[in-house]
């Protein structure tokens, strides 16, 4: 049975979408972020943001005080990409994903623009340990994403071991993305500390984490 992951920093915890009533409002959060601010998508009529992709992913929220406020998407490598289909003239000329059960991809990461500076950097401190600890759960070695070219140099400034699968291009809105992979293979123990400091892991995860390494 795969372990859910949970996270939680001070008042602020990151946990699996599982019902419909936090479904939906994953679904207005996204709405908000990419369809209203950012111009990705067009604005749908409900006021959701919901594609195919849902279907089959594992969906993460950050919450604060019940509310919504941060989210990302999770979808493992036996599962169609974006990365294949929307985000597919990204990549490098005769490049080819890697599928298989050690590979997944990440989407739909988001922070709240409503927050204050120091609640938007706790939120994204457990969106980004988030990456490193759903894929140690689920054994992947190779998870893909698209983030704006300013973004991919914040990752690699941070410490991430990432490596790219494709220049900077415009996507169809016109916005500058650019696709490459976290290679976990290559992750040190100071990146992981430094994303663990002060989050609390739930009781479930530390005994997966203690198997897996032997502790």
């Amino acid at each position: 049975m795969k372990t859910i992951l949970s996270l939680k920093l001070d008042s602020m915890v990151l946990k699996q979408v599982v019902d419909g009533v936090r479904e939906c409002e994953l679904m207005r959060f996204r709405h908000r972020v990419f369809r209203e601010e950012l111009g990705w998508l067009p604005v749908d009529e409900f006021g959701l943001d919901y594609d195919n992709y849902d279907s089959y992913s594992d969906n993460y929220v950050v919450l604060s005080e019940g509310r919504v406020v941060g989210c990302v998407r999770f979808t493992l490598g036996d599962k169609p990409f974006m990365l294949e289909k929307e985000f597919s003239s990204l990549l490098f000329y005769g490049e080819s994903l890697i599928k298989s059960r050690h590979t997944a991809e990440v989407t739909r990461f988001a922070v709240s623009s409503s927050l204050d500076p120091q609640q938007a950097k706790k939120v994204a401190r457990l969106l980004y340990l988030s990456l490193w600890e759903w894929s140690l759960i689920n054994e992947i070695s190779q998870l893909y994403f698209v983030v704006k070219p300013a973004f991919y140099r914040r990752l690699l400034a941070m410490g991430f071991p990432i490596t790219p699968v494709g220049m900077p291009r415009p996507l169809d809105g016109g916005v500058m993305s650019q696709a490459g992979y976290f290679d976990w293979r290559q992750a040190t123990h100071l990146l992981v500390n430094s994303l663990r400091k002060e989050i609390s892991l739930s009781e479930q995860l530390i005994n997966k984490i203690n198997m897996l390494f032997m502790v």
